[in-house]
């Protein structure tokens, strides 16, 4: 047994890895709309619009909390600290989730996202002693912080409007409630206060030009009350101007005997009946306020954290990307990922993400860029970036080199509205790596140009079926070089086009136009590995077998009948990943199969209306982009190798069903792979077919189905010819 002992731990030294995490998420989204922050010892926690981050004030770091790490919601809108430090954050659609620092945990409170109401978005989260103070759209209610219970709940303040929505609330003495349409206070010595007339009202706009009560807070024992203008307080039970008449005061914190107060763009500090503004910032929005005597003030803006101490200003976020639009997306040949964000004033540049740091690609960093509304990007093979601008046209970015193509110095052409204005549907490279590029609503009436390797420009017409300025959309190009493309308004359609490899001699053309789809309105196209072309409609998926023949179609993907398909990938095991309105569903290589559905209930996707999916094959992650931030899953979908060099294999030691691992991964796997477990006399234990990627699976289990014995076992792989021949062993460990 001894040498059993010594053998199993050379191995585990010998040939341990550090396992790839399949199947885990993670999520990556801007995290500078900050809705409100609050300390919690050396740390501040902040919630915004992609999640929450920790920013540790004694060493600068920060942590990021998303739905991959457990939470709900990333639309957070509020953050409060309970007596036990443990942090409550509230989301737009009405969850709570209690994050525990002590051991990491979260528990979630589902009652109000379970609720009938319509809007259910929690405004404000303020705790007093083991009561949390939960102002919601529809009301006021109160938990039990220990227990996470929903003891109370105040649906009718006074005179209010049942169901009013509460926008903060405060307790000391009594309870105060700012809602929309004034303020509610409880009656002294009231004990039901359920009851609507428990409740006192104040319309405060009454003769006063009070647009908004924002905030409720308690200095140097009087209450006061932050409005649209100025501050009142609350005297003989009724509310008197108090100062700074005129201003909007979004946010109040007591620190020491100094009144801290925020309107839209300052910060003004009050004390000894005095105010003075101490900081001004025009450029962002101001939302909340939080701080402490030693670490200085922290504003919550819509552009981050700005950290005001000693006179100084720090803007405070972490690296992400810079906005939640990924409106769409490419993966180049070496692993990175480009993000086009959009059109007009809603684009904020392009994107790259290289698995850890984000590069921002806009008119602030690089001023040559004409516009910041790209809203398309295509990563090439030969490693350049084409990128689709609203107005300006085509930039390609290469070896760190930008070039720009309008109607100036190509053949694209521009809007039949404004000839100035260039609109570009699509770009992609064909099989010899000249630039196709696909023209939006082109006054001269040629949707289609080529940027040929020898630097000549090209643009085609079509009259079969007759082609005007008509509003294109996607483009992909096949195996035989035949461009498909959309047109979205006008003849909507797909069409197709073939210069049979003559850019110059038009009578060899093919064109045309593909009738009998399930629908016109085309959102997406994707060639998959074995030529097919699928098409993504907006009630289902078509499918043409053989593009060669492109009158012929045929109906897959049974499972997306109905849906609106709105983007398409295809893995390196030609799997198919969906896009639609109702999330991801992953499909088999013929498409009949549903081998994965992923939404935003039952995986962290943050919302389940997908904009754009592409996949990194090189690594196996499928990146999915939605309006409220990238999703990246680990897949065992990954691009196999030209040939064998080592085989990795891990857990090793594996111990089947020893910490829910139920299979080992066989790694560095050459296309179609076959794998055989052997015994260490030699004997068959297993034969596996693989998937045809780099990495495969195995149970633990011999031809029988029976786990095998603890001992050493032989992995053998090998091509289809039994030319290219790799080996590991693996320890198997029964418990």
């Amino acid at each position: 047994m001894r040498a059993i002992k010594v053998c199993l731990i050379i191995i585990l030294f010998t040939y341990s890895i550090s396992a790839q995490a399949i199947g885990t998420w993670k999520i990556y989204s801007d995290m500078k709309n900050v809705s409100a922050a609050v300390f919690s010892s050396t740390n501040i926690w902040a919630a915004t619009s992609g999640g929450a981050f920790k920013f540790n004030t004694s060493d600068s770091s920060y942590s990021i909390m998303t739905k991959a790490d457990g939470l709900n919601s990333q639309a957070l809108t509020s953050v409060a600290i309970d007596n036990e430090n443990k942090i409550w954050f509230g989301s737009q659609e009405g969850y709570i989730n209690v994050f525990d620092p002590s051991d990491n945990s979260i528990k979630r409170i589902i009652d109000i996202f379970n609720s009938d109401k319509y809007q259910k978005q929690i405004n404000d989260l303020f705790i007093k002693g083991d009561t949390v103070f939960v102002s919601l759209d529809f009301g006021l209610l109160l938990i039990n912080a220990k227990t996470l219970s929903i003891y109370d709940s105040f649906l009718k303040l006074g005179n209010f409007p049942a169901e009013s929505k509460i926008l903060s609330s405060y307790k000391s003495n009594l309870i105060y409630a700012c809602t929309e349409n004034g303020v509610a206070v409880q009656k002294v010595g009231t004990q039901n206060l359920s009851a609507p007339e428990s409740w006192d009202t104040y319309q405060i706009s009454v003769g006063s030009s009070v647009q908004s009560v924002n905030k409720i807070i308690e200095f140097n024992g009087q209450i006061l009350l932050g409005t649209s203008n100025g501050i009142y307080r609350f005297v003989n039970r009724t509310w008197q101007p108090y100062t700074l008449q005129g201003s909007t005061i979004n946010d109040m914190i007591v620190i020491g005997n100094v009144l801290y107060l925020i309107s839209n763009n300052q910060l003004i500090q009050f004390s000894n009946g005095q105010y003075s503004i101490i900081y001004q910032n025009n450029n962002v929005s101001f939302n909340s306020i939080t701080g402490s005597a030693s670490q200085g003030i922290f504003i919550s803006t819509n552009s981050g954290l700005i950290h005001f101490k000693d006179n100084k200003s720090k803007i405070r976020y972490p690296n992400g990307p810079q906005t939640n639009s990924f409106v769409n997306l490419s993966v180049d040949p070496t692993g990175n990922l480009w993000v086009a964000t959009g059109k007009d004033n809603g684009g904020s540049g392009f994107f790259k993400f290289d698995g850890s740091q984000w590069s921002v690609f806009d008119k602030a960093h690089y001023p040559q860029i004409p516009t910041n509304a790209y809203y398309n990007v295509y990563a090439g093979p030969d490693t350049a970036v084409y990128l689709s601008n609203w107005g300006t046209g085509v930039t390609v970015f290469k070896n760190n080199n930008f070039e720009f193509y309008s109607k100036n110095n190509s053949s694209i052409s521009g809007f039949v509205q404004d000839t100035n204005f260039v609109s570009v549907s699509d770009i992609k490279t064909d099989s010899k790596g000249n630039m196709w590029v696909l023209v939006n609503s082109a006054a001269t009436r040629n949707p289609l140009s080529v940027y040929t390797k020898q630097k000549q420009w090209y643009r085609y017409s079509f009259s079969n079926p007759y082609i005007g300025s008509d509003a294109t959309e996607k483009m992909v190009v096949d195996q035989n070089d035949t461009k498909w493309f959309v047109i979205n308004k006008g003849n909507v359609g797909l069409y197709y086009f073939n210069e049979n490899k003559t850019f110059t001699n038009l009578s060899d053309d093919t064109q045309g136009y593909i009738d009998g789809l399930l629908s016109n309105l085309i959102s997406s196209l994707a060639v998959d590995r074995k030529g097919y072309l699928w098409i993504g409609t907006n009630v289902g998926v078509n499918v043409i077998t053989d593009p060669s023949k492109p009158k012929v179609t045929s109906n897959l993907g049974l499972a997306l009948r109905n849906q609106t398909v709105t983007c398409i990938a295809v893995d390196p095991l030609d799997n198919k990943w969906f896009g639609t309105k109702q999330g991801v569903f992953v499909l088999s290589s013929d498409g009949i199969q549903v081998m994965n559905q992923y939404n935003s209930k039952n995986s962290p996707l943050p919302n389940d209306d997908i904009k754009s999916i592409a996949f990194d094959a090189k690594n196996g992650i499928v990146y999915i982009g939605t309006d409220n931030g990238l999703a990246a899953l680990q897949t065992s979908s990954i691009q196999p190798l030209q040939s064998f060099n080592q085989l990795l294999v891990y857990p090793n030691p594996f111990i089947p069903g020893d910490n829910n691992v139920t299979s080992l991964t066989i790694d560095g796997l050459i296309r179609n792979s076959s794998i055989k477990i052997l015994s260490i006399s030699g004997n068959l234990i297993r034969e596996i077919k693989t998937p045809g990627g780099k990495i495969a699976f195995w149970d633990g289990k011999d031809l029988n189905g029976n786990t095998v014995p603890t001992g050493i076992y032989i992995i053998v792989a090998y091509d289809e010819e039994a030319n290219n021949v790799m080996t590991s062993k693996v320890a198997v460990i029964r418990k």
